[in-house]
């Protein structure tokens, strides 16, 4: 009896009286055929299993890639599924994190929620962080479109106090709807959905491979926290926890976060772009082993993901007083603006401007002109123009300042000593060294027509002679 490989059963598919026989490249399984069907036996068992839909090649695969991969098979009315399920209890330690302490900060987060989603939809029984799940794909490829395959799903909740990763994988293109049948049903029961730019990425992509099957998405209507924004706010440029030379302090890359607030560090972690290769090699293959790295990339994604959103919940139910670190606090009070919660905007904006006032960090210096912008801006809406000018004045004398932001400074000076404080003189001397930063043509001739007039009015007061005018 002669031996198949895994990729020439398909020319026997549609011949099911045809007998032996394709082999797992662990020799372990093997598919035939018989006159009721095609079967796929286990060396050693008695009983074999019923295969439908003609899947021979990936008959003999996907039960292969689940002993590779340490899951189970999760049958469906569209063909099999691998489900890979690993659990983290409580005193497991990611970096110098206890996953426990995530639990007990998302614990009674209720309010929090709803800062992180950037809107008010998030419903009650959504905000019980057994209910909330953790999402990340990997895919075929980072264009899109329908060309773009999501072989693994990896989705992560609390069950109990254990946090649960199942992963579940498309071991071939045919067994896709297998894998979107499966995936249904935790998303539906999910609260809320959180991932990592899950919002441009992950998610659209799943829309497209549903719609694709012409089924319905399950994500219509279910908040989703994209953990990638408030990355973005609360911690780009945090210096980490664990000092590691290398580490990119601007990037907001999930590992850079892991490595800079928690202290993980990944060692032989499979580089991304390396990752549709090695699908497409099993595909070739039938050989799952190289895909374990794969799953444990996932896995970690998932395990730093839930860590993340319980730091960021802890923070937004912290009291500004409590948090010591300044890019932190001028974070949070970004968070609470963009929902127009502007008193609490600004106890978080005064906290970051007190915290770095007295910090020796270099990078804190921006954050509290930064904070300061924010805060003039805010006087300025409310018409608190004396404590705008306040704020403006200490950002024009800070030395690590953008150019930009002085100049903006300067600007806004320059307008409420002229309109509102009537101290021209003053005003010509903010505008004259805003005129300094001013590179583009437009806002060039702009501050030369604001100097210019300043001029005038002074000449007119009396407060400056004609002559001295012309010499300036």
């Amino acid at each position: 009896m002669g031996v198949l490989g895994v990729r020439e059963v398909a020319r026997v598919t549609d011949r099911a009286a045809l007998s032996p026989i394709a082999w797992s490249p662990d020799g372990r399984r093997f598919a035939y055929g018989g006159r009721d069907g095609v079967w796929m036996h286990r060396l050693g068992d008695s009983v074999g299993t019923k295969i439908t839909g003609g899947e021979v090649v990936t008959a003999v695969a996907w039960s292969a890639a689940a002993d590779a991969l340490g899951g189970d098979i999760l049958q469906t009315d569209t063909g099999p599924c691998v489900r890979v399920v690993r659990t983290y209890a409580p005193d497991h330690l990611h970096g110098i994190l206890r996953l426990g302490e995530c639990l007990d900060d998302l614990e009674g987060g209720e309010a929090a929620l709803p800062v992180l989603t950037g809107g008010t939809g998030v419903a009650q029984e959504s905000t019980d962080p057994r209910a909330l799940l953790f999402v990340d794909i990997e895919t075929t490829g980072l264009a899109g479109g329908a060309g773009t395959y999501a072989f693994l799903v990896g989705c992560a909740r609390y069950d109990g106090s254990v946090l649960m990763v199942e992963q579940f994988f498309m071991v071939g293109h045919a067994l896709e709807c297998a894998l979107l049948s499966v995936l249904r049903a935790p998303i539906e029961s999910s609260g809320a959905l959180v991932s990592y730019n899950g919002k441009t990425f992950d998610v659209p992509v799943l829309e497209t491979r549903f719609l694709f099957h012409r089924q319905a998405p399950p994500f219509a209507g279910r908040p989703h926290i994209d953990m990638l924004h408030t990355a973005r706010r609360l911690w780009r440029g945090a210096r980490s926890v664990v000092p590691a030379p290398g580490a990119q302090t601007e990037s907001c890359a999930l590992s850079a976060m892991e490595q800079a607030l928690f202290g993980f560090r990944r060692y032989g972690d499979v580089p991304g772009f390396e990752i549709p290769a090695r699908f497409f090699a099993f595909l070739r293959s039938s050989d799952a082993r190289p895909l374990q790295p794969v799953f444990e990339h996932n896995r970690l994604d998932l395990v730093s993901l839930a860590a993340l959103t319980a730091r960021a919940v802890r923070l937004v139910r912290e009291i500004p007083e409590r948090v010591e670190d300044a890019r932190e606090c001028y974070g949070v009070g970004r968070l609470f603006e963009g929902r127009e919660e502007g008193e609490r905007a600004q106890r978080w904006y005064e906290r970051a401007v007190a915290l770095s006032a007295r910090s020796w960090h270099a990078g804190d210096g921006l954050v509290r002109v930064q904070a300061l912008r924010a805060l003039a801006l805010r006087c300025r809406r409310l018409e608190r123009y004396e404590e705008a000018a306040t704020h403006w004045e200490a950002i024009a004398s800070a030395r690590a300042c953008p150019p930009a932001i002085t100049r903006e400074a300067l600007e806004a000076l320059a307008v409420h000593f002229e309109h509102r404080s009537r101290d021209l003189d003053r005003a010509r001397r903010y505008a004259e060294r805003s005129r300094l930063l001013s590179h583009r043509l437009a806002h060039g001739a702009a501050v030369e027509h604001r100097i210019a007039r300043l001029r005038r009015k002074l000449v007119n007061s009396g407060a400056m002679l004609l002559e001295d005018a012309e010499g300036l």
